[in-house]
C-alpha cells in the first residue's frame, strides 16, 4: 500500500523572505543613484540607446533611448526580460570607461548569464546592445 510522504521545504529562505531582500535592495539602489552632475561633473548630457534581443536574434522589446543631463537621476541598470526573470544588465562600469577615457561614444554588448531556472545549465541568453553618447561641458578657457 502507497504511504502519503509530506514534501519537503527546500532548503534556504522562503518565498516572502526573498521578496523582502528584493524590496530591500531596490529601495538601496534607488538610494544609491544620485545626479549625473554629483557622479560625473565634467558630463553635460548622456544618452543611452539601449536594444534588447532574445537568443534567436529577435527583438524583445522596443529599442530605448534614455537621455540624461547633468541635473537627472541616473539609472544605469536593465532589468533582463528573458525567461530567467531575475538577471539584470548593469552599464554603469562601462558608462564610467568611456567617461574616464573621455570618449564621445561607444557600443557595448552583454548577454544574460542567469540560469533559465534553479539548478539549469543552460542560461537565459537574452543579448543587450547599447550605444553610448556623452557630451561633456565645454571646459573654461584660460586667458
Amino acid at each position: 500500500m502507497a504511504r502519503y510522504f509530506k514534501k519537503r521545504r527546500p532548503v534556504g529562505p522562503s518565498k516572502n523572505e526573498q521578496k523582502l531582500q528584493r524590496n530591500r535592495e531596490a529601495e538601496a539602489r534607488e538610494r544609491n543613484v544620485g545626479r549625473l552632475s554629483d557622479a560625473f561633473p565634467q558630463v553635460e548630457r548622456l544618452t543611452v540607446r539601449l536594444e534588447l534581443l532574445s537568443p534567436q536574434q529577435h527583438s524583445l522589446a522596443e529599442p530605448e533611448t534614455r537621455v540624461f543631463k547633468a541635473q537627472d537621476r541616473i539609472e544605469l541598470s536593465v532589468p533582463c526580460p528573458g525567461r530567467c526573470g531575475q538577471g539584470s544588465f548593469n552599464l554603469a562600469g562601462k558608462v564610467q570607461a568611456v567617461i574616464e577615457s573621455h570618449e564621445a561614444s561607444a557600443d557595448a554588448t552583454g548577454t544574460c548569464q542567469e540560469p533559465l531556472f534553479a539548478g539549469a545549465t543552460e542560461v537565459c541568453g537574452v543579448r543587450l546592445s547599447c550605444k553610448i553618447e556623452v557630451q561633456y561641458a565645454p571646459e573654461p578657457k584660460t586667458a
